[in-house]
């Protein structure tokens, strides 16, 4: 009678709520308590997938070695050959970056030189030359400070030469303590005042004229900017570039771009006159390297057609 009950004890809803009880019991068990067993019912369930297993690790490593084989740091035969190969892409990938470094330089000094021929004329500049230094120091703490560049003398450097950055835009001439090696170059707006024209944004191509355009001398504010009083009736605009014309610089500076107009005010006594703020195109502490364009002479008689600005040197 009694073996008759257990096949009804083990099917229907006593089943179900039974087996339901037992995984409620189990999941509040201890993880120590479960462990021991579920471990073994494991093996017991991967034994089965053993071959299938090792079958698709054989067919992985023929289709593709593992990484254990491309370790040169491995005792064999072609050790020593992988640690020379890889020594030699390293060498090379560092005169790749050198060569490009170097292109770079070229390229900035030769948009330079273009662009002081293109600005100075035919004829205007003999025997001019350029050398390129990286900015190796710059006075921290100072908004117009001393920047230094690791060339000197020795590459030809002479006190007062024109420094540019990002090709033709005119940041600093060189100071009088120059070395074999190093030099220091003193901020365009660190200098007493420089005469400039200003023009367009569009307008700042240096085979376009620049004597019509109105004129204005910069002078330093102390907060890396100058300020300027043009008296022209001409317009004036925020953007608008102002470039250098002024015979006190470098010939090679004539032309170049200085700097961009940021603010215009009236001027109360002068109703025809504007006071305008400039800031700098480029900085030479924000640039990893500077162009010092080299200046031997210039022709006699061959002078810049009237580029000072207007209202002289005050």
């Amino acid at each position: 009678m009694q073996l008759s009950r257990v096949p009804q004890i083990l099917s229907g809803k006593r089943l179900d709520w039974g087996l339901l009880s037992l995984a409620f019991v189990l999941s509040l068990a201890p993880s120590s308590v479960l462990r021991p067993w579920t471990n073994d019912v494991a093996r017991l369930v991967l034994i089965p997938l053993v071959p299938v297993t090792h079958l698709g690790s054989v067919l992985r490593d023929r289709v593709r070695p593992s990484l254990d084989s491309f370790d040169p740091s491995q005792t064999s035969a072609d050790a020593t050959e992988v640690l020379a190969l890889k020594d030699e892409i390293d060498r090379l990938r560092t005169l790749y970056e050198s060569s490009r470094l170097d292109s770079a330089r070229l390229e900035e000094s030769l948009a330079s030189i273009r662009a002081t021929s293109t600005r100075a004329g035919k004829g205007a500049l003999i025997d001019v030359a350029a050398t390129t230094g990286s900015v190796v120091a710059s006075s921290n703490g100072e908004i117009d400070g001393i920047v230094r560049i690791n060339a000197g003398s020795r590459h030809g450097v002479v006190p007062r030469s024109a420094v540019f950055v990002n090709g033709d835009v005119f940041v600093g001439l060189t100071s009088d303590d120059i070395g074999s090696f190093v030099s220091s170059v003193t901020p365009a707006t660190r200098l007493p005042s420089i005469g400039c024209r200003i023009l367009p944004a569009t307008g700042s191509d240096p085979n376009q004229p620049i004597i019509a355009a109105p004129g204005a001398v910069l002078k330093p504010t102390g907060r890396g900017t100058w300020i300027a009083d043009v008296a022209s009736a001409g317009e004036l605009e925020v953007g608008m570039v102002a470039r250098v014309a002024d015979d006190r610089m470098p010939r090679s500076a004539l032309g170049a771009r200085v700097g961009r107009v940021i603010a215009i005010a009236p001027i109360e006594q002068v109703p025809l006159a504007r006071r305008i703020e400039v800031e700098p195109i480029a900085e030479a502490r924000d640039a990893t390297s500077a162009v010092v364009v080299l200046e031997a002479g210039a022709a006699p008689g061959d002078a810049m057609p009237s580029t000072a600005a207007s209202g002289g040197r005050r």
